[in-house]
């Protein structure tokens, strides 16, 4: 029987080493019991390491010296103590301990024991935040390096704690119906047993313990497709014409290309990554759309001579409008990487543009919030085409203000020439 939190440390390791979590977590041979907390370990640890961090260095002399693999054990265990209340402290210690000597050697697992039943004496105050500086402070309560709370003051001022506060509450699964109402998709999943409700901003369900919804005969069936309520609002900027002809340029997973689908004539989805038109494929197979035709293009070189009514440009980003799901993603990505994917986003939208009708409208998304990323881009192109004009004022949705995932959206038309 596999042990989960092995598994989540071993887990842990391969984030620290630069995977994602979806793709590190391997939760094979584990009773669903097991798998839940193995899960729960793995998010809560990577959500909060710089508070665990900032924990460790109040009990340790020289943290700088700590092995990762026992930090990340620290980690774990401090995660556990603080936010979960199944396990007791000292049974969290005992374990941990057990670890340490399976993995490291008796002096670390000595001081493994000196720091949990320290923090276990000090009780709460072991977690108290004691930091007088305001970027500090937040940086270490709520995980996000120093950088990124002075970008989001600037941006969004007195709300900053709570878009901070919001990166940790559960993402919600959420569902596009497909060729069904809402109202009879949710009927359906609940005969089912599921718990399911309808929101704003599409007819969008979100199913709440969602364990065992793929075995469905709605899913099967082609009922439904796995899509954020911000994502699906994207294709709704578009004027629907079921005369015209579509494409999407950065297509892959195909959520948007499918909603295309249902309004357009046909959709020509295009991606970079042949693996995952892959498994677009199939979900086109399983949702019954006769009029998506995939190709691997790369939409930062020209694209072929063929002309658009409607297009789409949901462009590659820092994916900041994602943390509750992929909460790695804040350690990893800096102002830096904000300004080189801009510089990207801007020759895909270019080419985008060439391939564009006269009357013809260009959608440009990103699941990010930054401002380089989607205003930034999207007045440079403006700047480069007076011939062109925002159809609207474009949206940006919040995961503390709409509980969504973090969405920027903008719809351009260019003008008949």
């Amino acid at each position: 029987m596999r042990n989960p939190r092995f598994l989540a440390l071993t887990t842990l390791e391969k984030v620290e080493n630069g995977a994602f979590i979806q793709d590190a977590f391997d939760p094979k041979g584990l009773k669903e019991a097991d798998r839940n907390l193995a899960e729960t370990i793995v998010y809560g640890t990577v959500q909060n390491k710089l508070f665990l961090d900032y924990v460790i260095h109040r009990f340790v002399k020289k943290p700088e010296n700590l092995d990762q693999n026992i930090r990340q054990l620290l980690r774990m265990a401090l995660y556990q103590m603080h936010f979960l209340d199944r396990v007791p402290d000292h049974a969290i210690v005992n374990e941990t301990v057990k670890m340490a000597k399976v993995i490291s050697n008796v002096g670390a697992s000595g001081l493994v024991n000196g720091v949990l039943r320290q923090v276990i004496r000090e009780k709460d105050e072991a977690f108290k935040v004691h930091i007088d500086d305001e970027v500090r402070r937040l940086a270490v309560t709520y995980s996000f390096p120093e950088e990124w709370v002075r970008y989001f003051q600037r941006l969004l001022k007195d709300e900053t704690e709570a878009f901070l506060k919001s990166t940790f509450d559960p993402a919600p699964l959420t569902l596009r119906p497909v060729s069904v109402s809402a109202e009879a998709l949710i009927g359906e999943l609940e005969e089912d047993g599921f718990a399911c409700e309808s929101i704003k901003p599409r007819p969008a369900v979100v199913v709440k313990h969602p364990r065992g919804l793929f075995e469905t005969e709605a899913y099967k069936e082609g009922r439904f497709y796995v899509q954020d309520a911000a994502s699906q609002a994207v294709v709704s900027l578009f004027t629907t014409d079921k005369e015209v002809q579509a494409m999407d340029l950065c297509a892959a997973p195909g959520g948007k290309s499918f909603q295309m689908a249902e309004i357009f004539a046909h959709v020509d989805a295009f991606d970079a990554s042949a693996e995952r038109l892959v498994r677009m494929e199939e979900n086109i197979r399983r949702l019954g759309y006769k009029n998506i035709a995939t190709a691997v293009r790369d939409g930062k070189t020209p694209l072929p001579k063929k002309k658009y009514d409607r297009i789409l440009v949901d462009a590659p980003c820092t994916g900041l409008g994602l943390i509750r799901r992929k909460p790695e993603i804040k350690y990893r990505v800096g102002y830096d990487d904000v300004l080189q994917l801009a510089r990207v986003q801007r020759l895909l939208l270019e080419n985008a543009y060439d391939a564009l009708n006269d009357g013809g409208e260009l959608v440009y998304s990103t699941c990010s919030v930054t401002v380089e990323e989607n205003e930034g881009v999207l007045h440079s192109f403006l700047s480069d085409h007076p011939e062109c004009r925002l159809k609207e004022k474009g949206t940006r949705y919040w995961p503390h203000r709409h509980g969504t995932d973090g969405f920027t959206m903008a719809c351009i038309v260019r003008k008949d020439a």
